[in-house]
């Protein structure tokens, strides 16, 4: 029994709609479709997908939703489906799909990961990643469990999934930061090659570091993006789900 969340905001025109509910009829796996909206967002109609036993809920659209149904699924026994529109491509690496056919088709032909995600503010889901950002340089200040760093950056982001770089601990979020005083940043080495080596200028260091809680703070907040859309500003507290989702991939 599948029960779709669908923003059907990200569809080109009325035409796309009727294709994506076409093509998941011809799959064999059409079920109840939902639109959410100011009086019912993403999250509160996932729990009622889940109250009425619905066995597979997934969320069509892209980042902010997906990461808002997301919130919903941690722990429990219903699948969670991705169909992208207007996704990133790191969310299209996760789920093994490069286009919504592809994407409801491993639906039908699954896999079931369990995955755990990044957490922001011990509220906010992040399946890939959130950039702090910045207009000009500033210095800002990271805590780790037992370590703290003071740099000037000019790119900083923590990543549950980061392009460019492979997951290596499925329990620790990525740290990345490019900041333009090496002598600030020396700690763990010029890790140069880690994102983007050939295109990093000479006055340009890069810290890679890994943990399961973050704190970043600034002495002014700074925006922080999840697919290009403000979730909170510094300070900020980052972590990893202790819970999983039960999340659905294509199938090898």
């Amino acid at each position: 029994m599948y029960y779709y969340i669908f923003d059907v905001r990200k569809c080109k025109n009325r035409r796309q709609i009727e294709a994506i509910k076409d093509h998941i009829s011809s799959l064999g796996i059409s079920g109840e479709f939902v639109i959410p909206d100011k009086i019912k967002p993403a999250r509160d109609l996932a729990e009622q997908g889940i109250y009425k036993g619905f066995t597979t809920i997934v969320a069509i659209g892209s980042d902010d939703l997906i990461n808002e149904v997301a919130t919903a699924m941690l722990a429990k026994q219903q699948a969670f489906g991705i169909i992208p529109l207007g996704a990133s491509e790191n969310i299209a690496k996760i789920i093994g799909a490069t286009s919504w056919e592809e994407a409801a088709t491993s639906l039908r032909y699954r896999r079931i990961v369990d995955t755990r995600v990044g957490i922001l503010n011990e509220a906010q889901v992040f399946f890939s990643y959130c950039e702090i950002e910045f207009d000009k340089p500033t210095s800002v200040t990271v805590e780790f469990e037992h370590l703290m760093i003071q740099a000037k950056a000019r790119e900083l982001y923590v990543a549950n999934r980061f392009p460019q770089l492979k997951k290596i601990d499925e329990g620790k979020l990525d740290l990345i930061m490019k900041s333009v005083d090496p002598a600030s940043t020396t700690i763990w080495g010029r890790l140069r090659q880690a994102v983007g080596g050939g295109a990093i200028t000479r006055d340009l260091d890069v810290t890679l570091m890994r943990s399961d809680g973050i704190r970043i703070f600034s002495p002014r907040q700074l925006p922080i993006l999840v697919d290009g859309r403000v979730m909170a500003k510094t300070p900020a507290t980052f972590g990893v789900s202790q819970k999983t989702i039960r999340l659905i991939t294509k199938k090898s």
